[in-house]
């Protein structure tokens, strides 16, 4: 299925009832057009910060799949994240992921998927969670409902 049009930005979000627990993830893709297309999904037993990083995956597929090769900025409340991507990765790669610890980096392959993934065109950017950003707030209802066992209604162009 061919996209609407360019993609602007995608907000990424993650949550866990009870950590470790049953947790959601949501993902929301907004085009230039104004039109948005919304993923999400979920895990029985994980934690918040495996859902944070499972929507950074979601959203770096999706526009993986898309083949645009234009600058995006791909929002997160997820400061793990935002770190680990930016700053932490290339110390633990050099490490043979190890971390600042000695031990081994956590989640250490969900981190070599976003690796992967990740593109010189994605701006990875901190969104305060839970303070009226839109796309924020919306991902963040999405991974709730999915940590809930909730499949909620998503927005498809």
């Amino acid at each position: 299925m061919p996209l609407p049009t360019k993609i602007q930005s995608i907000y990424t979000d993650g949550a866990c009832s009870g950590n470790p627990g049953p947790g959601g993830w949501g993902v929301a893709v907004y085009f230039i057009d104004g039109t948005v297309q919304e993923i999400g999904g979920g895990d029985r037993q994980t934690t918040n910060n495996r859902m944070e990083m499972q929507a950074a995956i979601a959203a770096l597929e999706f526009l993986l799949s898309s083949g645009q090769k234009e600058p995006i900025t791909l929002y997160t409340d997820s400061q793990y994240v935002i770190n680990g991507i930016t700053k932490w990765i290339h110390g633990w790669k050099k490490k043979g992921w190890i971390a600042s610890t000695g031990k081994a980096v956590l989640n250490q392959e969900l981190w070599q998927t976003i690796d992967r993934l990740n593109a010189r065109h994605v701006t990875w950017t901190y969104v305060r969670g839970h303070a009226g950003n839109e796309g924020n707030e919306r991902c963040d209802a999405i991974a709730r409902a999915f940590s809930q066992g909730r499949i909620p209604a998503l927005r498809q162009p």
